[in-house]
């Protein structure tokens, strides 16, 4: 238990409006912001910050933050803010996983886009072209979904595929079954999931076992029919191998919102493939992210301010 009149400075590295920041302020009277991001922000000093809120908190901040206890990340993945410091010291990190409705709903808007070709239909709407042979697409029903990654967000894309009659198999860390999925392997079980698949998404945490996970080898297994799918991390796949496998048509088609290097440069060859839909990282986001991002964290926050346990502790060691 705190002592009642010791202020407890958070400083906010993403861009939260004063709507947000007096549902922090509002949990305790000792909470004390600073927002360090967005037109608004302060010239904050790191040093003074016992907390730190954000996606993307910089590492010299955490530097200079000697009395730093807990970093929360507004996202799900924490691979941008575990530095050394957050190794070498005692600090606790959370991130904001189960908040991610839209990030399901763009998995199977890129699943329908690609197998109703409607990639196809908008370049030939650019075009002012009419062409039905080139424009028909296929079904989705009946076809196999392979999940990388059945955490929390794969999880939910498997619950949603069935409103799809789509058959689920997937990985998992430690396998156990989930209602949904019909097979479910641990990492070792990835070539075959890759091999079965009609659809492979990675859903999938970057950690140091998963960092160039998915190379030259991995896209040969797959079928030439098949449609990958990227919304975890760009590293886990390396990006050089998938142009050659979309340009020589080991698979049938990508669809991407994460890339080795974003933003995604000008001169990518990503962006002249027909057989790939792009999409800047914004899968897990919408107007009302923050709606559910903030109470998760003030919810945090309460149970922080009186030494209760904290909801989705990271693994430090795991990366997630």
């Amino acid at each position: 238990m705190m002592t009642a009149d010791r202020p407890v400075n958070i400083l906010v590295f993403t861009n939260l409006g004063e709507r947000h920041l007096a549902q922090i302020r509002a949990v305790d009277p000792r909470v004390r912001v600073t927002l360090a991001a967005g037109p608004a922000h302060s010239a904050a000093d790191p040093a003074t910050a016992e907390i730190m809120l954000g996606w993307k908190v910089p590492r010299e901040a955490v530097q200079r933050a000697h009395g730093l206890k807990w970093i929360h990340s507004t996202g799900a993945g924490v691979d941008d803010i575990l530095y050394p410091e957050v190794y070498e010291r005692d600090l606790v990190i959370t991130a904001s996983n189960g908040i991610h409705p839209p990030l399901p709903e763009h998995v199977f808007a890129f699943i329908l886009a690609f197998e109703r070709r409607l990639h196809i239909a908008l370049r030939q709407q650019l075009q002012r072209r009419w062409d039905r042979s080139t424009a028909l697409g296929g079904e989705v029903a009946g076809k196999t979904l392979g999940i990388l990654g059945l955490g929390t967000i794969g999880r939910e894309i498997a619950r949603k595929a069935q409103v799809f009659d789509l058959r689920v198999i997937g990985t998992r860390r430690t396998p156990a079954p989930i209602p949904g999925v019909e097979t479910v392997l641990g990492p070792e079980g990835l070539p075959d999931v890759l091999r079965e698949s009609d659809i492979v998404v990675v859903a999938l945490p970057l950690t140091e076992r998963t960092r160039g996970l998915l190379g030259e080898r991995e896209f040969r297994m797959m079928k030439p029919t098949a449609l990958f799918i990227n919304i975890g991390r760009g590293p886990i796949v390396q990006e050089a191998a998938l142009v050659r496998a979309l340009r020589e048509r080991w698979i049938a088609g990508a669809a991407l919102d994460v890339f080795e290097q974003e933003p995604l440069p000008a001169d990518s060859p990503l962006y002249d493939l027909e057989n790939a839909i792009i999409t800047p990282h914004v899968s897990g986001a919408s107007p009302r992210y923050m709606d559910r991002a903030v109470p998760l964290f003030c919810e945090n926050l309460h149970h922080y301010l009186r030494g209760e346990p904290l909801r989705n502790l990271v693994d430090k060691q795991r990366g997630y």
